[in-house]
């Protein structure tokens, strides 16, 4: 069994040993997380692609550009 498996199943037992008050108020911690995790994500793209602007590596161009640009790769 990989540890991964391991570490979830083993996370998984001790969750069901919790009350369902403390379940729901697990679940909403990690949902929470979740979310911020994937704002910083977003964040990070956001940065890196501004960062690419500024260097000039973007291009613009109206829809018909890009579907043409697309097909041609």
């Amino acid at each position: 069994m990989s540890s991964l498996v391991q570490t979830i199943n083993n996370f998984l037992d001790e969750f069901s040993r919790l009350s369902l008050e403390d379940q729901g108020m697990l679940l909403d911690i990690l949902k929470k997380r979740n979310i911020e995790q994937k704002r910083m994500r977003i964040v990070r793209e956001v940065k890196e692609a501004q960062r690419e602007h500024k260097k000039g590596l973007t291009k613009r161009g109206t829809v018909e550009d890009l579907m043409r640009d697309l097909e041609s790769d």
